[in-house]
């Protein structure tokens, strides 16, 4: 698997997102010989750990577009020095700084870049969550100029009802796109009815139209491990944080996950913290209350956001159990529609994760009676 490193190459954004969690911006950048340092330390990890897959190298902000000349600078240091370490990099960015320059240098090396552009929906939803236009976003430069791109939106609260209308244009423009709910919204009572009720005409339309790539919610989410008999704390944590997920701050130091940084949280002595934390233990990030739940094998959390908002690793957003719960219940049902399509040449593992889907289904039936009476 192959080790997802953030590098923060500034704090600074051009943007203010409703939805963004970085709350203390600062100007501050890293230096390139910081960056060419980390991504030293982290190639002889590589080479260390004999790890075949490589690195995920995701230039990060801020808008990483605002240090444009560090990170040409920091990739032709890479491709000029590390040969022998596969390095993916990843750029993602809000797209609005995107001129012809840039864009020159992105077309040059198309091939060795991936490009993730911030796209929310139209203009009137991309100016109330991000404060720009998506029509002048360089949108169709970038699909059909660069292979390896896609567009990611976040659906926040105040989108919420637009959500299948907008992905559904996106899909039927021919975009290649990914896009999830925003973590840490004030969800309140009644948004899981709206999310589920969007999530099913998204369903319909990916059941109708199976040449479109589904996001990866509808494609990859597998419900295969409800068949075990695992306890629940083992599903404490839901990421890699620590171990396969790791980001530095400007300075260059080391932290479990981007959203642990002093930019999210403002807090100058986070790693004293974080130094006590055994990230391997998923027993650490799960209390009481979740642990006894009967949906908590579906559920995502961010230990980071948890104690970032609540001051404490265990305690989870709960006003996004409603949001948890339509998007196993609906994932679920399309999985066992689409898989019972073909129920007669399924492979053995798509009729185990037929058999799981099932289960996901019923288990969020029964709890969606208590969970809203």
């Amino acid at each position: 698997m192959q080790r997802m490193v953030f590098l923060m190459l500034t704090y600074s954004c051009n943007l203010n997102c409703i939805y963004c969690y970085q709350k203390h911006k600062t100007s501050q950048s890293m230096s390139l010989e910081t960056a060419k340092t980390v991504v030293a330390n982290e190639v002889a990890l590589a080479r260390q750990t004999e790890n075949k897959e490589g690195i995920r190298l995701n230039l990060f902000g801020g808008e990483p577009f605002l240090k444009f000349e560090l990170m040409k600078d920091l990739c032709a240091w890479i491709w000029d020095n590390v040969t022998d370490v596969r390095i993916d990099i990843y750029i993602t960015t809000n797209g609005t700084l995107i001129n012809d320059e840039k864009k020159e240098w992105l077309e040059a090396n198309k091939d060795r870049i991936n490009i993730i552009m911030s796209v929310d929906g139209a203009d009137d939803v991309q100016e109330c969550n991000r404060g720009c236009d998506s029509s002048t976003l360089p949108i169709k430069w970038i699909l059909d100029t660069l292979p390896n791109r896609f567009l990611s939106m976040t659906v926040s609260r105040d989108s919420l009802s637009r959500f299948a209308d907008e992905l559904i244009n996106f899909h039927n423009l021919g975009y290649h796109i990914e896009a999830k709910p925003a973590q840490g919204e004030d969800w309140q009572p009644g948004d899981g009815k709206i999310y589920e009720e969007q999530l099913e005409r998204i369903a319909e339309y990916y059941l109708s139209h199976p040449e479109i790539n589904p996001i990866y919610l509808f494609k990859e989410l597998s419900y295969v491990h409800l068949l075990n008999d695992e306890p629940n704390e083992k599903y404490g944590k839901t990421c890699d944080a620590g171990d396969k997920l790791v980001a530095y701050d400007v300075e260059g130091r080391l932290f479990p996950c981007h959203h642990f940084l002093p930019n999210v949280n403002g807090r100058s002595d986070v790693l004293d913290f974080l130094r006590t934390v055994d990230f391997s233990d998923n027993s650490t990030f799960i209390d009481k209350e979740c642990q006894e739940c009967d949906i908590l094998k579906l559920c995502r959390t961010c230990c980071a956001r948890n104690y970032n908002e609540r001051g404490d690793l265990r305690k989870r957003d709960k006003r996004a159990c409603q949001i948890m719960l339509a998007e196993a219940k609906v994932v679920s049902s399309y999985q066992i529609r689409k898989n019972m399509a073909n129920k007669d040449s399924l492979t053995p593992q798509e009729l185990l994760q037929l058999k799981a889907a099932i289960k996901c289904y019923e288990l969020c039936c029964d709890f969606e009676k208590k969970f809203y009476r």
